[in-house]
Parts: C-alpha cells; structure tokens; sequence
C-alpha cells in the first residue's frame, strides 16, 4: 500500500476578523497575541504576499469557535516604517498603472485597467482589468516584468466585480448592495422576477453593472410560499361556470382581477386559491356567442313567398316535367339548317349566250 503523506496543520490560540483597505470583506487569521485589539494594524500572510490589514474585532480564543478551514497566520503588529512603506506603495501603483496603459495602447490590446496594487515588499504587483473577450497578454508580461522587475499578476474581473469596487446608486436611490455590505455574489436569475409577479422589462430590472439587481434574491422565497397553488398570469380559470384569464394577482394586499371579454371580477387570493380550477387549452367564448346565449329565444316568423313564385299547397303533387328525348336534339337542329337560306356566293359570275338562231329571227 502507498504511503499517504499528511501534512502538519499548524493551530493558532487565537483568531482576529481583518479587512483589507482595498475590500470589503472581512477575513479571519490565526495569531498568538492576545493583546490585538479592534482597529489595529497589522502585516498578514496571504496569497499574494504580505499586506497590511485592519483588525475588525478583538482576539477570540479559536475554542470557542467551529471551524475547519485552515487559518493563515498574523505576521506582526503593523509598525510604523510599515505604514510608511503601505503609503509608498500607493505612488508606486499609480506609476506601474501608467507604464502598463502605455504597454496596453502599443500592443492594442481590448483591457480595460482597474486598479494596480503592491504587496507589501513590492515583490509582487497585481493589475486588475475588465475584459469582454479573453486576451492574449504573454507579450505584455514580458515587457511589464522588463520595466517593473518585480512578479507580475493580471487578473480579469466581470462587470459586477467592476460595479462593487467603484460603486455607485442604484435604482432606489440608495449607494449600491454590492459596493456597501455583500461579500458575495448571487445567481439571478429571471424566474425571480416571475415569481414576485413583476414586468420583465430587462432595463428596469438591470442594476448598474448591467445585470439583473441583486435585491431580487432578498424576497424571492418569501414570494415562493404566498404564491403557491395560485394559477400563473394570464392562465385560464373557470370560477362560478365561467371561463376567465387572471389578468393581475397581488399576493401582499390579497387581491386577485379576472376577466373575460363581457366582464371582469376583483377577488380575493383565497378564494382564487380555493374556488378556480385552472383550465388548460379552453378559448374563453367570444362576446357574440355569450350574447346569444343570455339573450331570450324569440319565435323568428316564417318567410312570406314572393308574387312571381307559385304557391304548392302541401296536398297537391307538383307537377311533373316530360322529360324530352335525347334524339330530339339533333332533329331540331337539322330542320333548323334546312330553313336557313342558303347564302349566295358574291364572287361567282353568271353570263347568258344567246342563239343565233334567235338573232336571225
């Protein structure tokens, strides 16, 4: 059997929640320190390096917490000369962004830079930018490691990753959920907006980002349970031996509008709930067709016959037609030929010769 190698997880006595300056989200990091308190800085360990963070809450002994993710460790207490090398770092970021928008215009690629950040040492920079195709950027890093000599990172971002970190107001005249308190980000998806019973006009449900607002995910369960059983908008009910199709439903004030082409009834969601019965591939009646059925039935009165038409009694036989022969035809034709004159023929001359013997007479 093969040997399976385990790896030793270091434990920290201690845990602190920080954030960086640069996000907001909060982290947590294991450390030996008691005495770290709520709005200190210190240098932690992470991914990208060593950066400076600040402390949200105080040390918490990892006892009384439930957790098995491996904590990254607190390096140090933040001191001075690290909060004059973090502040350096700003005026080295602002410079490495121009030297990367200058590469970027030369190779014309299609990135949109967002931001530039130092780890703490400068050991390390990452660019952040904004893309809608994916980029080839293997010669860029050749010339950015030439001119910054340092590890270079380029990370791509979508628009809702771009919408958090600038910000902005969203529809409710309120600064955006993503940018003030969301760590993360929820899949949207249209159904919310049917299930809250909404217009699915895609301008109005969108956020600044372009996307679908995330507060559609805050009451979509909620939603969930009040409209169940209910018939869909627009479907077919039969309620009180009439054909209607819901035309508006408000689960919050308990109101309900059907309606067919004669009438309309505002109900309640109960009793939509209880009394209609959904009815699939039935055309409600058109307005004739209820007309002719709510109208009394009147003795229509029997047509009066003309005067150029004989009057048939019922007791009497019509009288009926000699059927004439079939050779009759052809007779009446031949006697009509016969009758017709026979048509002289214009271009024929006739001459008369007299005898000689009347001349000499």
């Amino acid at each position: 059997m093969s040997e399976i190698e385990q790896q030793e997880v270091t434990t920290y006595p201690y845990c602190v929640s920080v954030r960086f300056h640069s996000g907001k989200k909060s982290y947590t990091f294991g450390c030996e320190d008691q005495n770290i308190k709520k709005g200190d800085w210190v240098v932690v360990e992470t991914a990208q390096g060593h950066e400076l963070a600040e402390v949200q809450s105080d040390a918490v002994d990892t006892n009384t917490l439930v957790s098995f993710m491996t904590l990254k460790p607190v390096v140090r207490v933040a001191t001075t000369e690290d909060r004059n090398q973090y502040v350096e770092n700003l005026e080295y970021a602002k410079q490495a962004m121009e030297v990367c928008q200058e590469e970027v215009n030369d190779l014309k690629l299609g990135m949109n830079l967002q931001s530039c950040t130092y780890s703490l040492d400068r050991s390390k920079v990452l660019f952040v930018y904004v893309s809608e195709q994916r980029v080839d950027f293997r010669e860029l890093l050749k010339r950015l490691s030439t001119r910054l000599h340092c590890r270079i990172e380029l990370r791509q971002i979508g628009e809702r990753d771009k919408a958090k970190s600038i910000g902005g107001i969203g529809m409710c005249g309120r600064e955006t959920c993503c940018s003030r308190f969301k760590t993360h980000f929820d899949v949207i998806s249209i159904n919310m907006a049917k299930n809250q019973l909404l217009a699915l006009n895609i301008d109005k449900l969108s956020g600044v980002c372009g996307k679908l607002m995330c507060c559609l995910k805050y009451e979509d369960q909620d939603y969930k349970e009040l409209t169940e059983g209910l018939p869909k908008m627009g479907a077919h009910v039969e309620y009180e031996g009439d054909i209607y199709r819901v035309s508006s439903m408000n689960v919050l004030s308990n109101e309900a509008r059907i309606e067919n082409n004669i009438t309309f009834q505002n109900i309640t969601i109960d009793e939509l709930k209880e009394k209609a019965v959904v009815r699939k591939g039935v055309a409600m009646p058109k307005r004739e067709d209820i007309e002719q059925k709510q109208a009394p039935k009147q003795n229509k009165p029997k047509p009066k016959p003309r005067n150029d038409e004989p009057i048939v009694l019922a007791h009497e036989e019509k009288p009926k037609q000699q059927k004439q022969n079939k050779q009759a035809k052809p007779q009446k034709q031949r006697q009509d030929r016969k009758q017709e004159p026979k048509q002289e023929n214009k271009n024929i001359t006739v001459r008369s010769f007299k005898s000689n013997k009347a001349k000499d007479a």
